[in-house]
């Protein structure tokens, strides 16, 4: 059995996402820096961490990697133009635990995107996602959860700095 144990590798924590333009982080950075006041006992997101989530995988075996690219790369999308347009914060109502920015564009070839990347995944042996895609970009994540009176803060610190810049992506990554 110990032998068995030292054989089997841990696993790796995966996503599918579209990784942000230097122009798009500074820009989320920037609003950040206008939030910051207003929640200072936040988990912010680091800038180089900033991305769009297309698809969480969770923890996955190495040894499941060839066939997820494999299958993965196959996937074309068409033509997606985003910008962030404003603040956004999970869940919808109530106390607050995600503050994000949300993503605004060429919305329907990115949701055909992500269902293809869902139908590939379900093939794969990965379960569907059961809500609606929402494209954001997490911000900061609240333990304990904020106010729900951090949304009209949130609005009125960064109203002008709607909408970011577009940007165009030409790839998804693992």
């Amino acid at each position: 059995i110990e032998n068995q144990k030292s054989k089997i590798k841990n696993p790796m924590r995966l996503f599918l996402a579209i990784e942000l333009p230097q122009d798009v982080r500074e820009h989320l950075m920037e609003v950040r820096k206008r939030l910051e006041p207003a929640l200072p006992k936040v988990s912010y997101t680091r800038g180089d961490n900033l991305h769009l989530t297309l698809k969480f995988l969770g923890d996955v075996q190495a040894k499941r990697l060839p066939a997820i690219t494999e299958s993965l790369v196959l996937i074309k999308a068409q033509r997606i133009e985003l910008s962030a347009e404003g603040i956004d914060c999970f869940p919808n109502r109530g106390p607050i635990r995600i503050v994000t920015a949300k993503l605004t564009g060429t919305l329907p070839p990115l949701k055909a995107l992500v269902e293809s990347i869902e139908q590939r995944c379900k093939f794969l042996g990965f379960e569907k996602e059961q809500r609606a895609y929402r494209p954001h970009v997490t911000l900061a994540r609240a333990r304990p959860v904020i106010s729900n009176k951090f949304r009209a803060t949130a609005d009125e610190a960064t109203r002008d700095l709607w909408p970011g810049p577009v940007f165009a992506p030409a790839e998804f990554v693992l």
